[in-house]
């Protein structure tokens, strides 16, 4: 993020701090992505008078929302969120989770109000600001040229698919990213330069354009336009000093 987007963002997270505590009542801010989410989180620890906690609507959801209330106030249901499931008839039309974002952007949602996209074979869940959920499930009905159909359900019937990835294990000179890049996605160094200093890689979020830059177990890794990866963990060195590393790549 650049420095007035970063300034931006913690200040509207102040504002709503205060808002909490004047009106007396708990708050959900908007959806912030992992490296957003980071900023927010350092501010809100320091913050007087108030509690929080963040959740995305599952377990394992990137995209967050934070809940501030009062300190005396007890904490409340994770109510902010509501899922929406948007399905389509697989044999007429194929739909990416680029597709739906778009959609959603195009009927006007800004994307700050919308959560992680979970895809499956002919159904997507959303995640989404609770105030627009009966909104987009009423007025939406066609993504890219598919038609679709739109609810909101209940978390109960909320069932998500595990995470398609696939383990590779290998080793690396140096825990560069351009050497982790390369071993992730099966790609040579000399490749994997250009697509870092050329702005396309991010690691947790967070642009980085140096091919020497340090990693570190749990490091997320995105190639925009190629897909994304996880740095999961250093396991010792062979005997010409290399790295033994074990990386996930999103499938």
């Amino acid at each position: 993020m650049e420095d007035s987007d970063n300034k931006l963002l913690l200040a509207k997270i102040e504002d709503e701090v205060r808002m909490a505590i004047r009106d007396y009542k708990a708050l959900g801010t908007s959806f912030y992505d992992p490296s957003q989410a980071e900023l927010v989180d350092i501010t809100l620890r320091n913050s007087d008078d108030i509690l929080y906690f963040r959740f995305g609507g599952h377990m394992h959801a990137e995209r967050v929302i934070f809940a501030i209330y009062p300190q005396y106030m007890e904490k409340p249901d994770p109510t902010f969120i509501d899922v929406l499931r948007i399905n389509w008839n697989s044999q007429y039309s194929q739909v990416e989770h680029r597709d739906i974002l778009g959609a959603l952007i195009g009927f006007g949602i800004k994307r700050e109000k919308i959560g992680d996209i979970i895809m499956d074979h002919d159904f997507a869940h959303v995640f989404i600001s609770k105030e627009l959920s009966s909104f987009v499930a009423s007025g939406l009905d066609r993504v890219g040229r598919a038609a679709v159909t739109i609810k909101v359900i209940p978390s109960e019937e909320l069932v998500l698919p595990e995470p398609n990835v696939k383990t590779i294990r290998t080793t690396v000179a140096y825990p560069r990213l351009d050497s982790v890049i390369s071993a992730c996605f099966q790609m040579s160094r000399s490749k994997a330069v250009p697509y870092i200093t050329r702005g396309k890689v991010r690691v947790n979020w967070n642009l980085v354009e140096k091919p020497d830059y340090i990693l570190s177990p749990g490091d997320v890794l995105s190639i925009r336009g190629i897909g994304r990866g996880k740095l999961v963990a250093f396991q010792g060195t062979t005997r010409k000093d290399r790295l033994f590393v074990h990386l996930e790549k999103y499938i």
